[in-house]
């Protein structure tokens, strides 16, 4: 009798428990739509950011084509606020012009090649660049070497993509 009591009382409880572990199981999948859904959204958002065609020096070229031929390893972060949206992109060196004014020797070069970071934010009202508001950093084992701002700084990378 004892037994059959324990049976019942633990029967009530998986009924119960079904209909809660049921109730996990709806909302989990909830948060994963809702999950998708935002992920689907920046990385629309992005794409259209990276194909914002730019001009320059009777060239057409897109802020993807931009990037990926004058960095190596890039990598690209989305942010949006309002009206502005600011699109970061980090890569590391690569010995084709970017920064040749700092006169770099063979063995700074070596280095920059294996050890740095080049981070670029590219600000974006309402989808158009604000070249004024750009910013490009180079690091080396944490230290910055290269701190630009403005469109000055954005216009060296257009002026070293034209050029490859």
């Amino acid at each position: 009798m004892r037994s059959s009591i324990l049976f019942l009382f633990a029967a009530i409880l998986l009924a119960g428990c079904g209909d809660t572990i049921g109730d996990i199981k709806q909302a989990a999948a909830g948060i994963n739509s809702k999950a998708n859904e935002a992920a689907t959204a920046i990385s629309t958002d992005v794409h259209s950011i990276r194909a914002v065609e730019m001009e320059f020096d009777n060239q057409t070229f897109t802020i993807n084509d931009l990037f990926k031929t004058i960095l190596r390893d890039v990598q690209w972060y989305y942010d949006e606020n309002g009206n502005e949206q600011q699109l970061k992109i980090t890569g590391t060196w690569q010995d084709n012009g970017l920064f040749g004014e700092e006169n770099f020797s063979e063995i700074e070069k070596q280095q920059l090649i294996e050890n740095s970071k080049i981070e670029v934010i590219l600000f974006f009202h309402n989808g158009v660049l604000d070249e004024e508001k750009t910013t490009v950093r180079m690091s080396q084992n944490r230290q910055t070497i290269i701190d630009q701002k403005g469109t000055e700084a954005l216009l060296h990378f257009y002026t070293i993509y034209t050029k490859s």
